[in-house]
């Protein structure tokens, strides 16, 4: 059963036991339709963009800066892998890159490799994923979350940017560790097939991305919240597609994950119906707890409880509660914010520790055993826990001191 099935099933019954009002359930589809909105635009920006060609240039690029050595071909699709998941979320990272990367490192393979010497490669594709989004818009669970809380895009990456960075830091640390034996010490290039992509469109494409990126970190100045930037984005970029391309809006419509989308609705109304049954004031008791605490006790056990819940029951459900669960505690301001970060800590790296804890991993799976590439689920868990726990740490503690020196600072 697809996931989409599932959550559609979960959430048709509990409208069909009463569980869920359907009044209510009209409430959860206003509140996400903002997030629906910003979703449906970077999946079609990332199209876009994908068609236009940008993404086999940029494979061309790393294969060719790395020069021949294995170690830096992993570092490369490492970075350009991480640029990608944060720029257009991390569903599409693993969408776009898992292929491209398989193809890349076909080509890229010597005579000698194994199935080991590729592996490291895939899994660099899964980490950058599932690393701490360092903007809103890079994970599906960031933009609902924020969206509950009014956070902007640019007070988030204010706040994420950093915890963000030290996530990485760690994850391609602990990968580097854990694969210093099997990553190649060389490869041979090899010219393949590559797509002829027209250069105007690709360019014109870069123009627009980079355009509505600044559109997204002047919100505070424009005034445009960060839905009506990805909108205007994802309708000048298919206009653009439909002119130069010779696309239609069907075949835009088509390129769209629309069983995300049902799957973060369906997900979504079977939470209310657990915050209904008093899960989600459970959560918030235990939150309560924390809090009495301190500040960095709440921080670390509110960041675990996310990750934990998400390896286990997937990470969009764990947001959803997560933010219903700080939501009715009516804490202060500021309090609420950096439980709300913390939250979404957990939520982007805990997938990590057990396959079914995100869609990306879904699809990295699927895509992979597509092409005939086994992962073991064992090996994914033996990798994932170690690594997770230290960015998870890594990350809040960066957080932390952002808590507590930017009251320091003139003018806060």
């Amino acid at each position: 059963m697809q996931p989409a099935v599932a959550a559609v099933l979960g959430a048709f019954l509990s409208l069909a036991l009463g569980v869920v009002p359907v009044e209510l359930a009209v409430l959860a589809l206003k509140l996400l339709f903002y997030p629906l909105v910003t979703m449906v635009s970077l999946m079609i920006i990332t199209l876009v963009a994908e068609r236009a060609g940008l993404f086999d240039v940029l494979a061309e690029f790393i294969a060719k800066a790395a020069r021949g050595d294995g170690r830096r071909l992993f570092t490369y699709i490492f970075a350009c892998g991480t640029l990608t998941g944060m720029l257009f979320t991390n569903d599409a990272a693993v969408l776009i890159f898992t292929p491209l990367v398989f193809d890349l490192v076909e080509r890229a393979q010597g005579e000698t490799w194994t199935i080991e010497n590729k592996i490291p490669y895939y899994f660099a594709v899964l980490y950058v994923a599932n690393l701490v989004g360092a903007l809103v818009t890079s994970n599906p669970i960031n933009i609902v979350v924020a969206s509950m809380f009014h956070i902007s895009f640019l007070d988030y990456a204010a706040w994420m940017f950093l915890p963000a960075l030290a996530s990485i830091v760690v994850s391609f640390a602990g990968l580097r560790l854990v694969f210093r034996g099997s990553v190649p010490d060389s490869f041979t290039w090899k010219a393949g097939p590559d797509r002829v992509h027209a250069r105007r469109p690709l360019v014109v494409c870069s123009l627009v991305l980079g355009v509505t990126l600044v559109g997204l970190f002047t919100e505070s100045l424009t005034g445009f919240p960060t839905w009506l930037v990805a909108l205007a984005g994802a309708i000048v970029l298919a206009g653009i597609h439909m002119t130069t391309e010779r696309g239609t809006l069907a075949s835009i419509a088509r390129g769209v994950s629309w069983d995300v989308l049902v799957f973060v609705v369906g997900i979504f109304v079977v939470v209310l119906g657990l915050r209904r049954a008093g899960l989600t004031q459970q959560l918030g008791s235990v939150l309560a707890a924390l809090a009495d605490l301190g500040p960095t006790v709440l921080a670390f056990g509110t960041s675990l409880l996310a990750a934990v819940s998400s390896s286990v029951l997937n990470n969009h459900p764990t947001a959803d509660m997560m933010g219903w669960a700080i939501r009715d505690l009516a804490a202060p301001v500021q309090q609420t914010k950096m439980m709300a970060f913390a939250a979404l800590i957990g939520g982007d790296l805990g997938p990590k520790m057990l396959p079914i804890g995100s869609l990306a991993a879904l699809i990295w799976f699927r895509l992979l055993r597509e092409r005939g590439v086994q992962i073991s689920y064992a090996l994914y868990v033996k990798i994932g826990i170690p690594i997770t726990l230290a960015a998870i740490v890594a990350a809040v503690l960066v957080l932390n001191a952002e808590r507590a020196l930017v009251p320091l600072l003139p003018g806060f």
